[in-house]
This record gives C-alpha cells, sequence and structure tokens, in this order.
C-alpha cells in the first residue's frame, strides 16, 4: 500500500468513526430537548448520556482535525506518488 493509499484508508476510518459519535451524539441531542420541553436538567436527568455526549463531541472534533489534515497531507503529496484517484462509494 502505498502513501497515498494508507491516507485515504485513515480518512475513511475516521469518518466512518465519527458516525458512530454522530449518532450518540443524536441521541443525547433528544433527550436534552425532552429536558427542556419539561423543564428539567438534562445533566441531572441524563448524566451518563451527558458524559458520552462530551466524550462523543471531543473525539468527533478531535477526528475533523485529523481528516482536514490527512486531507491536506493528500493534496501536497508529489505527483509521482499520485496514482489514479480512488472512486468515491456512491
Amino acid at each position: 500500500m502505498n502513501k497515498r493509499e494508507s491516507i485515504v484508508r485513515r480518512i475513511d476510518e475516521l469518518e466512518s468513526e465519527n458516525l458512530g459519535h454522530l449518532a450518540t451524539m443524536e441521541k443525547s441531542d433528544a433527550h436534552a430537548n425532552k429536558c427542556s420541553k419539561l423543564g428539567v436538567s438534562f445533566a441531572e436527568t441524563y448524566p451518563e448520556d451527558l458524559a458520552e455526549y462530551n466524550a462523543a463531541n471531543a473525539k468527533y472534533n478531535e477526528n475533523e482535525v485529523e481528516i482536514e489534515n490527512l486531507k491536506q497531507e493528500l493534496a501536497d503529496l508529489p505527483e509521482e506518488e499520485s496514482p489514479e484517484p480512488v472512486p468515491e462509494e456512491e
């Protein structure tokens, strides 16, 4: 596997991981909205959800930074290391 393929694979892994983080955050958002409508504290009612949300959000943000760095690294690769582009899945 060449450097370009390795970078593309890592980007794909991070993007897939972020889908899981988004699902965790969406679950927590649903509970937070429910608490807001009921006038109760989300942190007190769902402390585990809040902790999971904060962890997922932090990891999601870390992954996004790494993805952007990898995309820049990919763009900076010399032409001779740039084989045919990998087709994106639809």
